[in-house]
């Protein structure tokens, strides 16, 4: 798997209990970033990245 709407499609066929599981470890993960600052510094990367495009939307 190599692109998001690959892994999106195999997310889909998850069964229910298995889609359970993943969203766990997705949200753990986002905790664990979220308290070592990860998740922010990367949120601000894709913020500043794309911060003309919605400047430009906005007016």
């Amino acid at each position: 798997m190599s692109t998001v709407a690959e892994i999106e499609a195999a997310i889909e066929k998850l069964p229910p209990d298995k889609f359970a599981e993943l969203a766990a470890w997705i949200n753990a993960r986002q905790t664990r970033e979220l308290e070592n600052g990860n998740l922010l510094d990367a949120m601000d990367k894709v913020f500043d990245h794309h911060s003309p495009l919605l400047k430009k939307l906005s007016q």
